[in-house]
């Protein structure tokens, strides 16, 4: 069997199975290029001839790659591939080869041995009460899409929700009274997210005063100037340019960094990580710790007073104990 076709009926079955187009997409790019360089440069085509040199091999050169190489939109740089990069594809291959065992296309998994480059320990630094309002105040609010950047800054900020999650939001996934959102996550898991009072009140002027749309049945929440829906690219570039407005050129800038900008006022301000990783959609709360590695002791103890179990003890009002006196000593 031919590799490409293997990886074609792969990605086939994941969509039976609903997986996200994100996720399709992050398979079919990263597989494609798998199967094209063992061609190239292993001359191998067939599933069958792979072997577990053959996956080191791919390995070895995909960490010698230059960043932005296998991407035509982006211009190659000096340093290579990151190792989380290399990971993507390494987790890829492994999932498709599992596949393969699963639909009895292999005798033996090829894959089973090859392991993931270690990765550095990554902090990804959040943003700091001035780095967000200094965005907020970049959108110009007297316009209907300085508005609705203003409204899309701040439902990022408030829900700690994945980019793909906001522009997949809908007019009926908003609750009739602006409490909350239902949003599709991963695995096409639908789960509901609050909104902040301040935050609700907000939509619903956006959505009466400012939303454009080209059909009127449309029903997609953010839209774009044209009155079509707002995309992930979309959302990226209004992003882009909000951080080249502020001068944050040297500063990691995304909706991933909004998320764990969330997740760190969250706790800081005494939520309970079980609910924090229920409403961002993580399987286990292990996942949501990963994402809060910036917060350090330091600010956690800030709110020791308030959660301290000594709260619940009346310290004052205790009598403290009479000393005994010493019979002998009295006597003297």
């Amino acid at each position: 069997m031919k590799l490409s076709e293997v990886i074609e009926q792969f990605l086939v079955d994941c969509k039976i199975r609903g997986l996200t187009e994100q996720a399709i997409g992050f398979y079919r790019k990263r597989l494609t290029l798998f199967a094209r360089s063992l061609e190239e440069e292993e001359k191998v085509v067939e599933i069958e001839q792979i072997k577990i040199f053959h996956l080191r091999r791919f390995v070895q050169r995909l960490m010698e790659t230059k960043a932005g190489a296998n991407n035509p939109y982006m211009v190659t740089q000096e340093k290579t591939l990151s190792a989380f990069t290399v990971r993507g594809y390494v987790r890829s291959i492994k999932r498709l080869f599992g596949w393969c065992m699963e639909e009895d296309l292999l005798d033996t998994n090829p894959a089973s041995r090859l392991v993931q480059p270690k990765a550095p320990e990554y902090i990804v630094p959040t943003f700091t009460p001035e780095h967000i309002e200094k965005m907020l105040a970049s959108c110009d609010q007297s316009t209907p899409e300085g508005f609705r950047n203003y409204v899309l800054l701040l439902v990022f900020l408030d829900t700690g929700m994945r980019l793909s999650e906001l522009c997949g939001l809908k007019l009926s996934d908003i609750d009739s009274q602006f409490r909350y959102v239902k949003v599709f996550g991963k695995g096409r898991k639908e789960r509901e997210i609050g909104l902040h009072p301040e935050v609700g009140k907000l939509i619903w002027k956006y959505i009466h005063k400012y939303r454009k749309v080209a059909d009127p049945d449309e029903q997609t929440l953010f839209t774009g100037r044209y009155g079509e829906p707002l995309k992930n690219r979309g959302v990226s570039n209004i992003i882009h340019n909000i951080k080249r407005e502020c001068g944050f050129e040297n500063m990691r800038v995304s909706p991933h960094v909004f998320r764990h900008t969330f997740a760190k006022y969250y706790l800081k301000r005494g939520g309970e990580i079980f609910k924090l990783s229920r409403e961002m959609g993580h399987s286990t709360v292990q996942i949501t710790e990963l994402y809060l590695k910036d917060f350090h002791s330091g600010e956690a103890r800030q709110e020791h007073s308030t959660y301290s179990p000594i709260g619940d003890l009346n310290l004052r009002g205790k009598k403290k104990p009479r000393r005994k006196k010493n019979k002998e000593t009295d006597a003297e």
